[in-house]
């Protein structure tokens, strides 16, 4: 027995041994594998880098060359819209904005700039005597500009006259009259004005504005290929084949003519709707290639300098331009929890005053102009902050600093992950409009019926919840310049956006447009004064995403909504009455 003991004894000391050594040799290995596999990847990345380097800086730029060479020896003219000259164009705005990235901004960073002035002029000019002054310049320089282009056209005054009414509204109507900082306000609006001059009144600008409207058109086209595969003819509008047919018999000709008038009614939600798969799958790719971030930063620092807003509010306000209401709050994330009731209601007024780039190409296909839509969403960012700002002014002290702002990187495996992931939500997002728009157009048609049953009942024929929107509005839409004979139809298409959808107005005026119902003028008032999510289905949005965001702050965000809806559309309706002012007949030129 005690030899069996000692043998057992001995065994396990055996076991042991053997399991420390095994467990000293294993480690080592495992250890090893992973250094021998970092100068693996290392060489990975830098191969990487060498190819993509080596494509940009080497073959692109001889296939740039040789391309140049080739129409040269042809003699084929270069226009900067089209062909090879839209390509060097965006080569060069391209390769600008890498130079800048990589070679200017580091070495900048470096450099100190440290600026001192004077005790006495320091004061000076951080004085309010000067920064009234600045301001009042900027007035007086509107106000003459305005006399001088008006020459022609008094009419367009009405429109300015537009823009004192709203903000005389926004003023009375303040949170606090003592808080504004009217410097927000001032240079919100000059911005509008700057940017519709570029636009609308200048001829490269407008041609700029054209050309990448058309380039747009001609992008989201390319959404037929794909949803005509799926839905066939009820996209192409092509429901007989005619290969099918007999040659030259009389049912052959019929399709082929029926075919070719495409006079097959397409339905909305594939055709218009589709487009925003096709697009939701672009920003997402952009997206994690960080590009849609970059411009997103550079339009908010814009903004930031300029009017003078927080960092958080600047940036949201330019993410709206291309993510929308329900994207642009995940950006600021992290910094929800810390904002202030003015910074929160800066936030929500950009989401209501302004469209996302997904539900854009929807809005285009409804026959609205691509080029006034891409305008009026971004002359809508600094009009948002503006209006915001006078509607709620800044009563705490901000708690996010510009130097504290930073975009995280994508979540996204590789870039076809964040591809298919953006087509598939842009599923829920195609769904969630088709149920609104449904929803709200039954409910629009018994409402009608409401009031047309208790009118007949008094004697009063025709009454509609239709014509009463369209009786309210006339004087908003008399005052942002519309004329006379088109006032009553664009009120009835304000009322529908506030009250319903932006969405049912757009597709309303895509019809008063292609039946010519509306003058020109009517028309891009309209277009500008409709262009924002400012209706009651997207204050739900609103407040289910900010809430799922940042739940502490429920309350906040439910306080606040509701002046932000007021302030979403307030600052539509500048921006409309901006473009109304700027409206020239005589020079006008159709975006």
């Amino acid at each position: 027995m005690a030899t069996t003991l000692a043998e057992f004894e001995a065994k396990v000391l055996l076991d042991q041994t053997l399991s420390t050594n095994h467990k000293s040799i294993i480690i080592p290995i495992e250890l090893q594998e992973k250094e021998d596999s970092l100068p693996t990847n290392r060489f990975n990345k830098l191969f990487k880098l060498l190819i993509i380097y080596c494509l940009v800086l080497l073959v692109y730029p001889v296939y740039l060359g040789y391309a140049i060479y080739w129409h040269n020896i042809n003699s084929i003219n270069i226009s900067w819209c089209e062909g090879l000259g839209f390509l060097l164009v965006v080569s060069t705005l391209v390769y600008t904005c890498l130079c800048y990235s990589f070679v200017l901004s580091p070495l900048v960073d470096h450099i100190s700039f440290d600026i001192r002035f004077p005790g006495s002029m320091e004061k000076v000019i951080q004085s309010n005597e000067v920064r009234c002054a600045v301001s009042s310049i900027i007035i007086l320089g509107c106000i003459i500009f305005l006399i001088i282009d008006t020459q022609d056209d008094r009419y367009r005054l009405v429109s300015a006259g537009g823009i004192l009414l709203i903000i005389l509204f926004g003023f009375a109507f303040s949170a606090n009259r003592k808080k504004i900082v009217w410097r927000h306000v001032i240079w919100g609006i000059f911005l509008q004005i700057i940017f519709g001059i570029l636009i609308m009144r200048w001829d490269s600008g407008r041609d700029f504005i054209n050309c990448i409207g058309s380039k747009v058109d001609t992008f989201l086209g390319f959404t037929d290929s794909g949803s005509s595969f799926v839905f066939g003819y009820l996209v192409d509008q092509k429901p007989f084949l005619p290969t099918k047919l007999e040659n030259g018999s009389l049912a052959k000709l019929v399709a082929e003519e029926i075919n070719n008038s495409t006079a097959v009614k397409n339905i909305v939600v594939f055709k218009a709707l589709s487009t925003v798969y096709f697009f939701s799958f672009l920003t997402s790719m952009l997206n994690y290639w960080g590009i849609l971030q970059w411009f997103v930063q550079k339009i908010g620092w814009l903004l930031q300098t300029t009017i003078g807003t927080t960092a958080c509010e600047s940036l949201s306000a330019s993410a709206n331009i291309f993510l929308g209401q329900a994207t642009t709050p995940f950006i600021i994330k992290p910094y929800l929890g810390q904002l202030t009731l003015s910074e929160i209601h800066a936030v929500m007024t950009g989401g209501f005053a302004t469209i996302a780039g997904t539900v854009l190409a929807a809005y285009i296909s409804l026959g609205v102009s691509s080029a006034h839509l891409l305008s009026a969403s971004m002359m809508s960012a600094p009009a948002a902050l503006a209006f915001a700002k006078l509607f709620y002014p800044e009563k705490e002290t901000s708690r996010t600093k510009s130097d504290k702002i930073s975009i995280k990187p994508p979540s996204e495996v590789n870039v076809l992950d964040a591809a298919t992931q953006g087509a598939s939500s842009a599923g829920l997002l195609v769904v969630n409009i088709t149920a609104i728009v449904i929803a709200f157009i039954a409910f629009m048609s018994f409402i009608n019926s409401l009031f047309e049953f208790f009118g007949d009942q008094v004697g009063i024929h025709n009454l509609t919840f239709d014509s009463i929107l369209g009786k309210l509005f006339i004087p908003l839409s008399l005052s942002m310049g519309v004329e006379w004979n088109d006032c009553e139809k664009i009120a009835k298409l304000i009322g529908v956006k506030v009250v319903l959808n932006e969405f049912i107005a757009y597709r309303e005026l895509g019809l008063l447009i292609q039946n010519e119902e509306l003058s020109p003028r009517s028309a891009v008032i309209a277009t500008y004064a409709l262009c924002g999510f400012a209706n009651p289905a997207s204050i739900g949005i609103q407040l289910a995403t900010l809430n799922s965001l940042a739940p502490q702050r429920q309350a906040d965000f439910a306080r606040v909504v509701f002046r932000a809806f007021i302030s979403g559309n307030a600052a539509c309706f500048l921006t409309a009455c901006i473009a109304g002012t700027l409206y020239n007949e005589f020079t006008y030129v159709q975006l």
